[in-house]
């Protein structure tokens, strides 16, 4: 009976101890460091141009109406994403990645310092933010966060060597990017160390900016309400809701879902991890998007098939040529995603990937709940392909907000949403020289009649369009028209 007694003991400490060793899954960011970050053109030695880096000009108007925040990693940096970035639609471009060791030293990025990049940004008014990232290290990202968490004089070197790096590379602000946490770091003790560091760089250099890069969802253990609070602002990382390892394909970044219970970007944003600083601090949230996708095999060509290995993550510029040859695009209403699949002769392949669509259609979201901003990841995974910089400049640019009080105060476009027809109410009795409809790239669709009193959208597909109307007097205003069956 002792014997059994000693067993039983021992049976229950050892469930407990198993019980408690959480597994910490890997965040996109430091997926595709293992993946792309080792590719044979990333530069081995640092960058040995002594070229003076520039402060930013201060005296460049930026014409974007909200933050743009776009992450840079070194591996696209070192595939001439220079040559592709259009500096002037980035408020912010984040340098990828500085990586903090367990003796709180910073590592820099491959290639830095980034003289061109930083140049060209700084002269388009744009600023530049390193990046800090607590994985890839050989002592664990874990272990390395709560060193800087817990021991006073580790916490005080790192922000001396944060302070030390912004100073010599004339860096404009710090992004933390710590992923790799346990449920049990990443509250109290997480905010308080955010708060003590946005505190001190404050002290130490006014003007310049404190981020933190938050989870799309909570799993656990995150304050979200203090460590937004701790930050200038933050950056929802609203992609990896499907990720590599699960057991079935589905969409990187959902918008929404028919079930609410289910995990979907509107849901974090509103009423989900989210809701309270979209409510009462909007303005501090920067809803980053994913222009990468996951490819998987699969045991059938059916939505959401169960996958049987897989394959990688992929970049826009490679699968919006892709997905037209293997028969385009596969709209899902339900999440408001594409997809594509196709068959080698032996697999089903699938994958779910953002394309200007659905990412205009997150961009709105940030727009209607009225959010700091958007971002990406990551910058150059677009190669030189003009669809997003051309979203972003239709959402975000300078002619963004045109919209003039007399065209608006006049004219009434409903219904809006609209399955099929849209009638213009002409209350003022206007007289109007020119109506013309885009889509989100900015291209014309049609010129319509300025004495039409309805414009036909059936044939068209669903997504955002923009009505232009301009009246006799040269008065313009936008009206943002979206199409859902």
């Amino acid at each position: 009976m002792l014997n059994f007694k000693v067993l039983f003991v021992f049976v229950f400490l050892l469930s407990q101890v198993l019980l408690s060793q959480e597994v910490i899954k890997k965040g996109a960011h430091e997926l595709q460091k293992e993946e792309f970050g080792k590719l044979e053109n990333v530069h081995k030695e640092s960058n040995t141009n002594k070229q003076e880096i520039i402060s930013l000009n201060q005296g460049q108007a930026n014409t974007l109406n909200k933050m743009v925040f776009g992450f840079l990693p070194y591996w696209e940096q070192s595939s001439n994403a220079h040559s592709n970035l259009q500096y002037n639609l980035l408020s912010h471009l984040a340098c990828f990645d500085f990586l903090v060791q367990l003796d709180a030293s910073i590592d820099t990025p491959s290639g830095w310092p980034w003289v061109t990049e930083i140049n060209a940004a700084h002269a388009a008014g744009t600023k530049v933010i390193m990046t800090v990232v607590n994985f890839g290290g050989t002592d664990g990202a874990d272990a390395v966060a709560w060193e800087l968490f817990t021991n006073t004089a580790k916490r005080d070197i790192f922000f001396a060597n944060v302070k030390s790096r912004i100073q010599t590379d004339n860096l404009d602000g710090v992004n933390i990017d710590f992923e790799g946490l346990t449920s049990a770091h990443r509250g109290a003790e997480l905010n308080t160390f955010m708060a003590a560091l946005t505190t001190y760089i404050h002290t130490e250099l006014p003007g310049k900016e404190v981020s933190f890069d938050g989870p799309a969802v909570n799993w656990g253990g995150w304050l979200i309400d203090g460590l937004v609070n701790s930050v200038d602002y933050l950056i929802v990382m609203a992609y990896d809701y499907v990720g590599a390892n699960d057991a079935f394909s589905g969409p990187v970044s959902p918008l929404t879902h028919h079930t609410p219970t289910k995990r979907f970007v509107t849901r974090t944003i509103e009423t989900g991890t989210y809701a309270e600083p979209t409510a009462n601090k909007p303005e501090k949230l920067i809803l980053a998007v994913p222009y990468y996708g996951q490819h998987w095999k699969t045991t059938t060509n059916a939505s959401e098939s169960v996958t049987t290995a897989y394959v990688g993550s992929t970049r826009f510029k490679n699968t919006i040529t892709e997905a037209e040859t293997y028969g385009g695009f596969i709209w899902n209403s339900d999440f408001q995603y594409p997809w594509y699949t196709w068959n080698d002769g032996a697999n089903w392949h699938q994958v779910w990937t953002d394309n200007e669509l659905s990412i205009s259609k997150k961009f709105d979201l940030a727009i209607a709940d009225n959010l700091g901003g958007v971002g990406m990841w990551a910058l150059n995974y677009d190669g030189n392909r003009p669809e997003l910089w051309d979203l972003i400049n239709t959402k975000f640019g300078a002619t963004a907000s045109l919209s003039d009080v007399n065209i608006k105060g006049n004219i009434k476009v409903y219904p809006n949403p609209t399955s099929s027809m849209v009638t213009l109410l002409n209350n003022g009795n206007l007289k109007l020289a020119q109506v013309e409809l885009f889509n989100v790239l900015g291209q014309s669709i049609m010129k319509i009649n300025p004495e039409s009193k309805s414009i036909d959208l059936s044939y068209l597909g669903n997504g955002m369009y923009f009505l232009n109307i301009e009246n006799e007097e040269g008065v313009k205003g936008t009206f943002k028209i979206l199409k859902s069956n």
